[in-house]
């Protein structure tokens, strides 16, 4: 399951680099593993980043990789994962203010994944949460991002299509879906927009230059 990335309110509007200038980020996943593989990445990138100097401005991937793991990591990784749920595993104090965390962001009560945010991406992970919760925990994830989002805020989704639910629960992917893709009643191509402007996000803008469509949601 990817990540749920979430910008706080004093997002800047400009972009500098890959880091499009924001204030920070927060990274949610239920399996712990891939957050931790997360936290590693940011840290070498992280570590390439030239402060800024009384004379210029920070510098995005300025030191080369072999560099960092010549010399080591101005931010070292953690290497135990926290066992409970909705944990805090990484709080970086430069560029990007960064925040990783495990747990499930559809059930969880971790007022530190509760926003509010400016912009939410949910990208290859809504189908994983349709088919573990059904469609009432569809429709709690959709409600959370609403609630989630600052008044002029974007919920930015990538769309797994019906078909690709059906490649999941075959033998050899994820087959201990079966019953509950079953029981689902709502569709990704027909019942999303719905379901989202019934919680006032309003489908603004999409594109399809991806293998998979992007759709961007506004809450007014």
């Amino acid at each position: 399951m990817q990540a749920i990335i979430a910008f706080p309110t004093d997002i800047q509007s400009t972009r500098k680099g890959f880091d499009f200038a924001a204030a920070s980020v927060t990274g949610v996943d239920i399996d712990p593993e891939l957050v931790q593989q997360a936290e590693n990445s940011f840290a070498l990138r992280a570590s390439r980043v030239r402060p800024a100097t009384s004379d210029s401005e920070r510098i995005v991937d300025y030191f080369p990789i072999s560099v960092v793991l010549e010399h080591g990591y101005r931010f070292e990784p953690r290497t135990n994962i926290a066992s409970q749920q909705d944990s805090e595993l990484a709080t970086f104090p430069e560029w990007p203010r960064v925040s990783f965390f495990s747990g499930d962001w559809v059930t969880s009560a971790n007022r530190a994944t509760e926003g509010p945010y400016d912009v939410i991406l949910a990208l290859s992970v809504i189908k994983w949460i349709h088919l573990e919760h059904g469609d009432d925990g569809l429709v709690t994830f959709f409600r959370k991002c609403a609630s989630s989002l600052a008044p002029g805020g974007y919920l930015v989704i990538e769309l797994q299509p019906w078909k690709s639910y059906e490649r999941a629960v075959r033998p050899g992917v994820a087959p201990h879906f079966m019953e509950s893709f079953r029981k689902l009643k709502y569709r990704p191509e027909t019942s999303f927009s719905a379901l989202l402007q019934e919680h006032g996000l309003h489908l603004c803008n999409e594109s399809d230059a991806l293998p998979r469509r992007i759709s961007v949601y506004h809450k007014a």
